[in-house]
């Protein structure tokens, strides 16, 4: 019997975004074969969406629930789709406050670095922190650097303010799109002689006002 194989994927950024990758016969599939009337009629649409939604809830545990959500579709070279769903947030709903989480930081000079699997999740990471209003990052730490090493994105913060006002927020969102590396001032070292400059200074802002 032959057994069909589907590559849809599925890529939790956040609470408030999901990435899912699906493949062009399985789409076909959702819209019985006529991908025209799929695409042009909001209510199929809608059910197969529906359908995916509740398959991600089970498989990364993106949860939707009531809330509102915006959804952007791309079509790839080789005919998959990857359609990037985000959880709207009401103007008026109070955002629940995180608790800050606890950091080793080296107490001489405050350094962190985290790294990230990809600059879309580098990219997602400095959206979220403007959509949060987390900013004055001056006020964060002196310079804030990103870094392209082993296939990786490194972001390398140094002279950290431990009284900054968001830090608590800055921690744990942060933690949603990237893993931390070191609080290691001689990793950052290393990281500056073999990795690559992709962004210096300010890295964060400079993304924000550039890439949307």
């Amino acid at each position: 019997m032959f057994i069909r194989e589907y590559s849809m994927k599925f890529e939790k950024i956040s609470e408030f975004k999901l990435i899912v990758t699906i493949s062009n016969q399985e789409l076909l599939d959702n819209s019985n074969g006529d991908l025209d009337d799929f695409m042009a009629n909001p209510s199929k649409a809608r059910q197969s969406f529906l359908k995916i939604l509740d398959q991600a809830e089970d498989e990364v545990g993106f949860h939707v629930n009531d809330s509102k959500i915006r959804i952007d579709a791309k079509s790839l070279y080789n005919g998959d789709f990857i359609f990037t769903i985000t959880k709207l947030i009401p103007k008026n709903k109070n955002i629940k406050k995180v608790k800050p989480q606890k950091v080793p930081i080296n107490k001489n000079d405050g350094f962190l670095a985290y790294s990230f699997n990809d600059i879309e999740h580098f990219f997602n990471f400095c959206n979220f922190l403007k959509k949060q209003k987390i900013n004055r990052l001056r006020e964060f730490c002196k310079t804030i650097e990103l870094y392209k090493y082993n296939d990786n994105y490194v972001l390398l913060c140094s002279t950290i303010n431990p009284t900054y006002r968001y830090i608590g927020k800055l921690y744990s969102g942060i933690t949603e799109f990237g893993n931390f590396l070191t609080s290691q001032e001689s990793i950052s070292t290393l990281i500056k002689e073999r990795g690559t400059l992709i962004i210096g200074h300010n890295a964060i802002y400079t993304c924000q006002k550039n890439f949307k």
